[in-house]
């Protein structure tokens, strides 16, 4: 996992692959001029969703991604995240790359407008959860294919 700020985006351009175009994209453009719902970038291997999410003040569920990588940009309002660790990851919800997780330990934090987070494949994460002083946030989730999906 990365916490850092949209404006430090470039350096993850070494990442390489997804992740030089995932970070040039947003480098480009004004996310917050963006429609709602999904935009492409590069096909299924770098698209972005904008939306406005109410918050819940429970905690939910852990996901993790084994195909996709997620930054996860906080354009409006504020969301708290958990990050988990001692994870355990569970067969995915069906034709999708959304894996529900357990977790032994979690940590806590608070993204705020212009900061995201990149959780990578296999790292359990639960978005959604409202802090104390905010009940929506408006964001934009960019995924980025680090691998190829396997085929049975």
């Amino acid at each position: 996992m990365i916490i850092d700020r949209l404006e430090n985006i470039a350096s993850y351009k070494n990442l390489g692959g997804a992740f030089a175009e995932a970070a040039a994209w947003l480098e480009q453009i004004d996310p917050k001029a963006l429609p709602w719902g999904r935009t492409e970038i590069a096909g299924e291997r770098v698209f972005a969703t904008l939306s406005e999410n109410r918050l819940s003040r429970e905690e939910t569920g852990f996901e993790a991604h084994r195909i996709y990588a997620d930054i996860q940009l906080v354009l409006e309002g504020k969301e708290r995240f958990l990050f988990g660790l001692e994870t355990e990851i569970l067969p995915p919800n069906p034709g999708t790359d959304f894996y529900p997780c357990r977790v032994g330990r979690r940590i806590g934090f608070t993204l705020e407008a212009g900061e995201l987070a990149i959780f990578l494949p296999g790292e359990a994460h639960a978005p959604g959860i409202a802090p104390e002083d905010a009940d929506s946030c408006k964001k934009l989730v960019v995924k980025v294919r680090t691998q190829e999906p396997e085929t049975h």
